[in-house]
């Protein structure tokens, strides 16, 4: 058996962005739509079943490094000289995203739209300020959402992981 679990690390647009919640990735997408078709010569069911919607993939999840890199590079935004984040006009981004997992395998979304929806959590002293995420995984230029790596085996060149010396 062979199971995947476990975030290890979340590299977005070619940057390792900070810490998610303990949460990780939980799927948000939506199931295929289907109507079905009948005729009336028919009495006993549907003659054909047609794909209205074919859903959506995609996942949520919250950030809870609200460093200015992990902002900057997750949903856009300006650092300025003193450290400082200002949020973009609109909090999206768009990239190759790589889930790396704790068991070995690395998930790749390669055309993943990152959308920051709002603050998650509150400001208390039971928990962590955190943006709440949205991630649609959107078709790339030759058609792929993505894609799971086995174990070892590096998402940039499809060859296994040479061990560094």
């Amino acid at each position: 058996m062979n199971t995947i679990y476990g975030l290890n690390q979340v590299k977005f647009a070619s940057e390792v962005i900070g810490w998610i919640d303990e949460q990780g990735l939980q799927p948000a997408g939506t199931a295929p739509t289907q109507v079905d078709v009948y005729a009336a010569q028919v009495k006993d069911g549907p003659v054909a079943t047609i794909t209205s919607n074919p859903g959506k993939k995609a996942f949520t999840c919250n950030l809870i490094d609200l460093s200015t890199e992990s902002l900057v590079n997750t949903i856009g935004g300006t650092k300025d000289a003193k450290g400082n984040w200002e949020p973009p006009e609109k909090w999206e981004k768009t990239g190759v995203m790589d889930i790396s997992c704790d068991s070995g395998e690395t998930i790749r979304f390669y055309n993943a739209k990152v959308t920051g929806n709002d603050f998650a959590n509150g400001i208390n002293s039971q928990g962590v300020l955190a943006l709440a995420l949205n991630i649609e995984l959107l078709k790339d230029a030759d058609g792929k959402r993505l894609k799971i790596f086995a174990k070892g085996i590096d998402p940039d060149t499809g060859n296994p992981v040479v061990p560094a010396e």
